[in-house]
């Protein structure tokens, strides 16, 4: 015999779920950087066993300001969650709001941070892909002279084609000028 939730258990199951969101929100601004990155490896749970579209939407955006205003240790693990639980983006109805959260801290002047913005789009390129902000960001990384920032670009850049194979056409010119670039093969 199938069991299956009754209106009354998907809603009591909703509203625990946007319930322990919350909890985790809540622990990710513990001043304790120990209790932030465990409330945030919670995110992928969380999102399997309640892949509620308005939840995971919410969640997403969660994790998104706090991607754009925590430290890089932090944005780390942000990045990860976002690897872990790639699956569950398109169910978001917030990518173009989301991206702009990340796009913030793309254009910023640390290095690091950068790295770690295009790492996260690059995990999130299901649906960042399609946005002619995000290819733009990617492609003006490749300007850059940090060697861990190019390499972040280019790892974006294939993980974007996956699902955008437009972007080639874009962004060829720039890989080749990149790659004939004898000063970067020096650093």
């Amino acid at each position: 015999m199938a069991l299956s939730i009754q209106p009354a258990d998907a809603a009591h199951s909703s509203d625990w779920a946007f319930k322990r969101l919350f909890k985790l929100e809540s622990e990710c601004r513990s001043p304790t950087l120990a209790a932030q990155v465990q409330a945030i490896g919670q995110f992928p749970k969380l999102f399997d066993q309640f892949p509620f579209p308005t939840l995971v939407g919410s969640a997403f955006l969660k994790l998104g300001d706090l991607f754009c205003n925590s430290p890089n240790s932090l944005r780390y693990h942000i990045a990860h969650v976002f690897a872990a639980s790639q699956h569950h983006l398109p169910h978001t109805a917030y990518a173009e709001e989301l991206l702009r959260r990340i796009l913030i801290v793309l254009y910023s002047n640390d290095p690091i941070a950068r790295v770690l913005a295009l790492r996260l789009i690059g995990n999130g390129s299901v649906v960042f892909a399609k946005f002619p902000e995000a290819q733009h960001g990617v492609l003006l990384r490749y300007q850059s002279s940090h060697p861990l920032e190019v390499a972040a670009a280019v790892h974006t850049t294939e993980s974007m084609l996956k699902y955008s194979p437009g972007f080639l056409s874009v962004v060829w010119e720039t890989v080749i000028a990149k790659a004939s670039d004898t000063s970067v093969l020096d650093s």
